[in-house]
């Protein structure tokens, strides 16, 4: 293969390109050490000495992206992407923190739902989770031994809605009614309970 392109990327960054296709963005430094020119051709032993330096700087990265903020395992992976590391390099470096228990969809979906469970309905935790990359049938398996009470639920944030806007009449009984249903709350459940405050 060929280094057929060198490109500034900004930040004191050079994108590179192998055989025309953008492959990976290099600093000055490695760029120095791996002897990298544009119009040269990339040997099998300077490639792997390149995926050796990319690995390694990934999985530093995935580190210090996981010390401030959990995230689920699509996440990671979206986050190395966009930092234009190659595919199969951020597979190694998300399956690396895997191993060591950095990520594990699992116990954050259990984290999530523990932590937002009293402000959230099912459906929109569950869809939150399902733009995470959670998998259907890990959140079903999960959720099958969570105890959640949604009428419980919704009373805590209808009550909590009430003191900052006023009690439910008839004039605002819709825009209650719209505000719990964008939240995913059943609409059987809010009628029920917005009667019961209703003055």
């Amino acid at each position: 293969m060929w280094i057929t392109k060198l490109e500034d990327a900004g930040k004191r960054r050079t994108r590179v390109f192998l055989d025309e296709e953008s492959f990976c963005l290099l600093y000055p430094s490695e760029m120095r050490e791996l002897g990298i020119r544009e119009n040269q051709e990339m040997d099998e032993d300077r490639f792997a000495a390149m995926q050796k330096m990319l690995l390694q700087r990934a999985e530093r990265k995935a580190l210090s992206l996981l010390e401030y903020k959990d995230r689920t395992r699509k996440e990671l992976q979206d986050r190395l992407l966009r930092l234009e590391y190659p595919e199969h390099v951020v597979e190694d470096a998300v399956a690396y923190v895997e191993l060591y228990g950095y990520i594990n969809d699992e116990e954050y979906v259990r984290r999530y739902m523990e932590y937002k469970a009293d402000s959230k309905s099912r459906r929109q935790m569950m869809q939150e989770l399902r733009q995470k990359g959670i998998k259907s049938s890990l959140l079903e398996h999960i959720w099958d031994e969570y105890e959640y009470n949604e009428m419980e639920i919704l009373e805590g944030q209808l009550e909590k809605r009430i003191r900052q806007k006023g009690t439910v009449t008839e004039e605002n009984f819709q825009k209650f009614y719209n505000y719990f249903a964008r939240k995913g709350f059943s609409s059987h459940t809010i009628l029920y309970l917005l009667k019961k405050y209703k003055q």
